[in-house]
């Protein structure tokens, strides 16, 4: 199967840049992550996913 580079998750509209790699995933709603660190004052999270996966929800951005 070869994999179409363009829609990666870095190339998505629901991608927002964290570093040079990766990102978060704003597809859907942030989902709770615990609250395990005392520290830890926002205890909601969106997925943090690399800039180069895929899924099936990719969707281009607005040019």
């Amino acid at each position: 199967m070869s994999e179409n580079l363009e829609q990666v998750c870095g190339q998505c509209r629901y991608f927002q840049t964290v570093d040079a790699q990766s990102g978060n995933c704003h597809r859907y709603p942030p989902t709770y992550a615990g609250d395990a660190s005392p520290r830890e004052t926002h205890h909601w999270r969106y997925p943090l996913v690399s800039a180069r996966n895929w899924c099936g929800e990719f969707l281009a951005r607005a040019a």
